[in-house]
């Protein structure tokens, strides 16, 4: 009898065991649960809670170097918002910023002496500009509604030398020279004196105008 009855109490101290264990892992993992439900709800209340962003305004920002030299500002001029950039001898030799009273977009580079080169873009297309160390407009590259374009100027500024047009599908290359005669081959627009009328010449076809813009000499 004894034995039998150590046996039982062996059996239900296991169980009771057992059944301890497993509310000790259901308490445990309700514990876990409640955690991360509360930890979901901290995410999401910080993820939505707006943020108060204040922005910083000023009419210029200048960048200066270790030696507390100018290298670098932001700033608005005539043609717009722009970054300038200076040498170490506060030369500007850069900028990048807007153009033609903020109607457009340009990045300009310059070299000693007054050499530049300027990309700018506008409504009508983007200008390849470029001037000599004298600081003299000399060559343009665009890209009008038009059509492209190549211009060489003359030194005095006085209109382009050698002009490569090609407008409305049509090739034209003027040469002219500093008295004012000019020389077009390839297709061009005539007016008759008499009817009004407008000729468009073929781009094999070459014409001499004078000074005063009178043909001297076409053919065919």
């Amino acid at each position: 009898m004894a034995s039998h009855e150590q046996q039982d109490l062996v059996t239900r101290l296991e169980r009771l065991e057992r059944e301890n264990r497993r509310l000790k892992q259901a308490g445990a993992l309700a514990v876990l649960l409640c955690c991360s439900v509360f930890l979901m709800g901290q995410v999401k209340t910080r993820q939505v809670k707006p943020r108060t962003v204040r922005p910083v305004e000023a009419e210029q920002f200048v960048l200066k170097d270790i030696e507390g030299k100018k290298r670098a500002e932001l700033l608005m001029e005539a043609g717009g918002p722009g970054l300038v950039l200076y040498d170490h001898e506060g030369n500007r030799i850069g900028r990048f910023g807007g153009v033609g009273e903020g109607n457009g977009a340009g990045l300009s580079l310059q070299g000693p002496g007054g050499s530049r080169v300027s990309l700018i873009f506008r409504q009508d297309g983007p200008h390849l500009l470029l001037f000599d160390t004298n600081g003299k407009f000399r060559t343009e590259l665009g890209a009008s509604a038009k059509g492209p374009y190549l211009f060489f100027n003359d030194p005095k500024e006085k209109g382009p030398r050698i002009a490569l047009i090609i407008e409305n599908d049509a090739p034209q290359l003027q040469i002219s020279d500093q008295e004012g005669f000019t020389a077009v081959l390839g297709s061009n627009s005539l007016v008759s004196t008499k009817t009004k009328e407008v000729q468009r010449t073929t781009a094999a076809s070459l014409l001499l105008f004078g000074k005063e813009r009178e043909i001297i000499w076409r053919t065919p």
